[in-house]
């Protein structure tokens, strides 16, 4: 089975998926030999991978496009990537999705911000209106060669309009063609609220976030499951993890000069190369006579 048809498959058959967040091919590698499913590239992620940079819209197409077909070259797992806004009108949409599928990626999600959009962990963000990002969602069906590419749509409506609002644009995205909605409800006021998202949809693919902050704080993948979520990400986790443990580490060699302290918490060269896949590229110089 290929990786699109696979990653539909999860979908369609009422399956619970979780796809951790990756930000490179070096996390992408490690979720699959973990024996994750299926990883998720989000925004947040590539720009502070490939930028430096927060996730406040900086990051074009092109450069996300590049980041994914990297990602999907690296590891046998299906790719879920951001496609953020679809970064511009329904025309530009097509172009999203239609660079996303050469890409390899398995399934894309895309929201009904405004532009620029920013993480939807940060403030000040609003919404287009609903006709408008019907018109989107239809584009991005209509432009997806292939049926089995996942397209998920997330609202971040309720800031702006609260949870009826959120609901009502759930049903009308699904109209569109969504394959699964998104309910972003890190501004909710608790568990009750998000139960009432869920028993909105009758048992459709609705998507959550495995997070340390928000209403959904702490949520285990069992928690999720119980409360009507079918596919969950972790956007950003190995990024938020990774980061202070190089700083320590970083911190250490400036102020000591030695590894010694971090010396039982290093990968060993060997491990680091075979999860690179060294013994694969050994393969392919004896196969061929490489010396």
């Amino acid at each position: 089975m290929d990786l699109v048809k696979q990653f539909r498959s999860y979908i369609d058959n009422d399956e619970f998926l979780f796809a951790p967040g990756v930000h490179d091919c070096v996390t992408a590698k490690i979720a699959e030999k973990v024996g994750h499913k299926a990883v998720y590239m989000g925004g947040f992620g590539t720009s502070a991978a490939i930028y430096g940079k927060p996730d406040v819209g900086l990051v074009t197409i092109t450069e996300m496009i590049s980041h994914a077909r990297n990602i999907v070259n690296s590891v046998n797992l299906p790719v879920f990537a951001d496609a953020d806004t679809g970064h511009g009108n329904p025309l530009n949409v097509r172009r999203t999705v239609q660079e996303y599928e050469r890409a390899g990626v398995a399934g894309i999600q895309m929201e009904d911000q405004t532009h620029p959009k920013k993480c939807g962990n940060m403030p000040e963000r609003h919404v287009i209106s609903v006709n408008e990002m019907i018109e989107k969602i239809k584009a991005a069906v209509d432009a997806r060669k292939n049926q089995d590419l996942v397209i998920a749509i997330r609202s971040d409506a309720y800031i702006d309009s609260g949870i009826n609002e959120l609901i009502d644009r759930g049903h009308a995205y699904i109209e569109a063609g969504a394959d699964v909605f998104w309910p972003l409800l890190y501004d909710c006021k608790g568990v009750h609220e998000i139960k009432k998202v869920t028993s909105s949809f009758n048992n459709f693919p609705l998507m959550a976030t495995l997070t340390n902050y928000s209403a959904t704080a702490y949520l285990t993948l069992d928690e999720f499951k119980e409360l009507g979520f079918r596919v969950v990400i972790s956007p950003f986790a190995a990024l938020s993890i990774s980061a202070p443990i190089i700083m320590c580490l970083m911190q250490e060699m400036k102020d000591t000069g030695s590894l010694k302290a971090f010396s039982d918490k290093l990968m060993p060269f060997d491990d680091l190369t075979d999860l690179l896949g060294l013994p694969e590229i050994k393969k392919l110089e004896n196969k061929y006579g490489i010396k």
